[in-house]
């Protein structure tokens, strides 16, 4: 199902939103790249993302820079989950689809 969570120029002017459906906390992001919408905790403590360094595709969690792909939600550097012993479930992080639709931004779940 679709929501509608924000129009695309507060989007574009804030780069970051936090946004809540159905109970779920959803990191709303805006890039030169593209939109994305995942899961707003990384999968080693929890850690909101919000406060994480974007990077093209991939965002680093402020607490370990644990770097993450905002496209597959997959932890990009297998050295640093070794490093932090996340086993093979917790490498990764949900991902939503998002689109703009007449200047709304709407995220699938």
């Amino acid at each position: 199902m679709e929501y509608c969570v924000t129009d695309i120029h507060t989007l574009k002017e804030k780069r970051l939103m936090q946004v809540e459906i159905m109970y779920r906390v959803i990191l709303l992001i805006y890039t030169d790249d593209g939109l994305y919408a995942v899961q707003d905790n990384c999968p080693h403590l929890g850690t909101s993302l919000s406060t994480g360094k974007i990077e093209n595709d991939t965002i680093r969690c402020k607490d370990h820079g644990l770097p993450i792909s905002l496209k597959t939600g997959e932890v990009v550097s297998v050295r640093q989950a070794d490093f932090l012993r996340l086993d093979k479930a917790h490498r990764k992080i949900q991902t939503y689809p998002v689109v703009v639709k007449e200047d709304y931004v709407y995220i699938t779940l």
